[in-house]
């Protein structure tokens, strides 16, 4: 008897939960061309000679995000292309040699962007570090 009232206080208690109304609203930000950060992921990727990584799943974009890189690579003499595949297919890329990268892409088309590097030597380069966008 005593289990019957102890359920039926907790499916009592959760009715109350669960029927709760809490008004929302959005608000508008004294700055609307404020960057808002949407996501930030670390890359540890291992990329063989003369090819191409996606390193993340399609994801979407608007005209005028920016996606961020800040990696390093090694070995720091490497030919490494960091950019994204747009909606048409075209890997569009900034090229680095320094071993070292912290520049950003602005998209220019709305649709599903991936993440890619290239390796453009004849061995295997490692690359790390973090993307946002």
């Amino acid at each position: 008897m005593r289990r019957k009232r102890l359920w039926s206080l907790l499916l009592a208690c959760v009715l109350v939960l669960g029927c709760s109304v809490v008004p929302v609203g959005a608000i508008d930000t004294a700055d609307d061309n404020a960057p808002i950060l949407r996501v930030s992921n670390r890359i540890n990727q291992s990329i063989s000679a003369n090819s191409i990584v996606a390193i993340e799943d399609w994801f979407y974009l608007d005209v005028g995000d920016t996606v961020g890189f800040n990696c390093t690579y090694s070995p720091k003499s490497a030919s490494i292309d960091f950019g994204i595949v747009s909606p048409n297919g075209v890997f569009q890329h900034l090229n680095c040699t320094s071993g070292s990268f912290d520049k950003s892409i602005k998209i220019s088309q709305t649709g599903q962007y991936t993440l890619a590097i290239r390796n453009n030597e004849s061995y295997a380069v490692i690359v790390t570090g973090t993307v946002r966008y």
